[in-house]
Parts: structure tokens; sequence; C-alpha cells
């Protein structure tokens, strides 16, 4: 099909940033994280290796991520041009789409709560004339065209490992082969810039982390029957937790005002999904405990497509092991904690073990090797099991169970990434070292 793509020719750039200056003054300063970024192929400097450029921006992708993952509908495609436009007063700040995009080209502005990207300098495009970037790049690494690109084009050039259907074409380096190097120049060398760049830390969504949690909680407590021995106090009480659920998972939004928005994408986004299957479960419960009789099954499948929602959202992200399970995913604790508070020993036991084993064999795939946090992770499992079996009191089970699920949650955040290019270009040529 015939389509507008950028065409980047790693031979010849010098990593002037004619381009991304371009991109600034036809679309603005941008302060924070620029729209176009130029990644670099040999970011330790090391001696005698290939030294190449990419530039990279938006590349308006065919399956674009960021238009079917944003639960505000604030994307859309220009059918036109090809382009895929952000809609600033439809974005709610919920940064999702940065988590989705492949090519990093989605860039949040903490000033304004809202993200800002390349807008393929559509204006431009439908004067006939290229986008800023293309149009003043002085040695010709940067082009744009209109032209035939397939598929398989868009697979073979893509600079990450990703099949959205990328609008860009890559003229990859003509000599792929490095010099002989003697590598023990390198050795007792102190690394420089390895670490790579993350998306997702426990640090930055504690609010997240903390929600995951305590919906488990709640769940759970609901499906195991505890809520119909409540008094009215204890109703309100697990309704005020369920609100602050509500607020745990409004502080990392940009525009919190426009949380409502956030239910505009459920056919396509899980992120939507979770908040409408979220407001639906303790909508439920509310009518339960004060208006009407409503069949607990019906509300509990609703609790558990929740939790199952919210594992759903981390798929997109790059693991670091082979099993796409994890010993802390929100419907296992889910799961466990409902065991527990139904005292169901023998499942709970069941349960234990298996999250044990999974555990156990994510360490060894990890490159975290935090031992004192996986030693507290592990001595919370044994010694809730020792303390069901013994018939201990369900408060002192819980407190010891949830710090290791705090733990177990923590590490999982931590341990994930997103594809993005500065950390899966790397770059090509990082194997001669």
């Amino acid at each position: 099909m015939e389509r507008n793509i950028f065409v980047f020719d790693q031979n010849k750039c010098v990593r002037c940033h004619a381009c991304v200056v371009a991109c600034m003054n036809e679309n603005g300063f941008q302060k924070h994280d620029r729209w176009r970024t130029i990644h670099n192929s040999n970011q330790n400097h090391y001696p005698q290796l290939p030294l190449f450029y990419l530039s990279l921006a938006c590349n308006h992708c065919d399956d674009a991520p960021c238009l079917k993952n944003c639960p505000a509908l604030a994307y859309s495609r220009d059918e036109k041009t090809g382009a895929i436009i952000h809609h600033p007063e439809k974005c709610i700040g919920c940064k999702y789409c940065t988590w989705a995009c492949p090519f990093d080209a989605p860039k949040y502005n903490p000033e304004i709560g809202i993200i800002e990207k390349c807008t393929f300098c559509n204006h431009r495009i439908e004067e006939n004339l290229k986008p800023a970037c293309a149009n003043l790049c002085p040695v010709g690494a940067l082009d744009f065209k209109y032209t035939v690109f397939t598929p398989e084009e868009s697979r073979e050039s893509s600079p990450v490992p990703v099949d959205v259907g990328s609008g860009i074409k890559m003229i990859k380096p003509r000599n792929k082969n490095g010099p002989e190097i003697d590598l023990a120049l390198f050795e007792n060398q102190p690394e420089q810039n390895e670490s790579k760049h993350k998306k997702i830390s426990a640090r930055e969504e504690w609010p997240l982390l903390l929600f995951t949690l305590l919906s488990a909680l709640l769940v759970s407590i609901f499906a195991s029957g505890l809520t119909e021995q409540f008094s009215l106090i204890n109703k309100l009480e697990y309704l005020g937790f369920g609100a602050l659920a509500a607020l745990l998972s409004m502080l990392h939004l940009g525009k919190k005002l426009r949380a409502w928005r956030s239910l505009t994408n459920i056919r396509n986004s899980w992120l939507s999904r979770e908040i409408a299957l979220f407001t639906l479960f303790f909508a439920g419960v509310f009518c339960d405990f004060f208006i009407l009789d409503i069949p607990n099954l019906a509300i509990l499948l609703l609790g558990i497509l929740f939790l199952f929602a919210i594992d759903m959202l981390y798929l997109l992200a790059t693991w670091q092991w082979t099993l796409k399970i994890h010993s802390a995913q929100t419907l296992f604790s889910g799961i466990t904690l409902y065991a527990l508070c139904a005292q169901l020993n023998q499942i709970f036991l069941i349960l234990i073990l298996f999250r044990l084993v999974l555990y156990v064999y994510r360490k060894f795939k990890s490159e975290s090797k935090n031992y004192f946090q996986s030693v507290i992770r592990i001595c919370s499992m044994i010694f809730s099991l020792i303390l069901v079996f013994t018939n201990q009191p369900l408060i002192t089970i819980l407190t010891i169970l949830f710090i290791g699920e705090i733990i177990d949650r923590i590490e999982f955040y931590n341990e994930l990434n997103v594809p993005e290019p500065r950390n899966e270009i790397a770059f090509e040529f990082s194997i001669y070292k």
C-alpha cells in the first residue's frame, strides 16, 4: 500500500541535531523530552567500535499502540495523511501510551500534565511539503516520501522488534562487520551508561502498586463471604477502602478532573476495562450493602474480571523471564488472599507453594539480585503457612503475608520494562564489545 513514511539512512547521519532543532522551530520549543531523539550505537564511546546514529520520532504506525491503548480516546488518525494526531484537550495524562509505544514517541510534560508528540507536521503534508525535520536534514540522512511500503518492508526495517506497521524505512549500515578488537582492552574497565532506561518502576508507580494490592485484598474479602458478617461500620470501612483505592488510581493522572474520560475506550483499552470493572464491582457491593440484594456470584465475577484486567495491562511490557507468569500478578494475590480469608487451608497451601516456585524461578532469571528482599518475601510465605496450620489469628497472618505481597509487587514493577529504541537498538554493535 502507498503511504507517507520517513526514510532514514544510518550511513549518513552525523548527529548534528538539525532535525531536532527543525522540529522545535516548527512546532514550538519542547522544554522537557524532545519529540525527536538521536540515538547512539556506541553510547559508552568504546574505541574501535562502530558508531552510528538513529533519528527517531513518532512513526505513525499502521497499528498504532498509542491510539489502540489510550483509555481516553485522545488519539486519532488523519486518514488523508496517515498521521497519528494527539488531542491534548482529551488527554488525562495517564502515561499508558508511553508504555505502549515501542518508539518512545509520546512524551509526558509534567508542567501541563498531558502527553505531547510528533505531529508528522501534518499541516505541512497537507500542503505537499515535507515535515520540517526531513526538510532540513543537511546530509540527506532523514527524508520523507509517499511510496509503496509493504508490511514485510516495515517489519524488516523497524528499529525495534515489535510489529506495529511502523512508518519508517531504515537503510541499515553497509558495513556491519566491526573491526577486530582485543577484548583484553575492556577487562577491569568500569561500565558506563549501561543501565537500561526504565519507564516502569515501583518508585514512580507506587500509587498503582498500592491500588492493585488493595484491590486484590478487597475482592478477596468479598469473595470469602466475610462481608456478610459485617456491621454497618464494617461496611462503611470496606467502602472507604474502596474509595481510597479509587483515589490512589487517580494520583498518577496528570489531569485528575478528566478521569471520567478513562471509560471512553472500553472496546480496545485494557485500562478502560479495568476502570469500568472497578466501578461496576464497587457499585455492586454498595447496592448489595444498602439498596437491594444482588447475587454475590454476579459481583464476584466482576471482581475476578477486574483483577484479570489489571494483569492484562502489563502484557505489553518486556518480561525478564521466559514464562509470562509472575508470582506477584494481581489475580494470584487475590486468589491466595481469598483462600486465606475463607479458611481453605489446603488450597492456600497449594497456592503458596506454587507462587514460591514461581518466585524462585524468577529470581534465577531476573537481573535483580536483591537477596535481602528475597529472603523477606520467602519467609513471609513460609511463616504464613506455619501460622495458618497452627490456627493463629487471621489479622496476624494477613499482616505477614501482605508484607511479602508488597515486596513481590515492588519487584514486579522494577523488573518490567517496555520496548524502546535506547534499549532495543544496541544496540546491534554492542556484541563487538
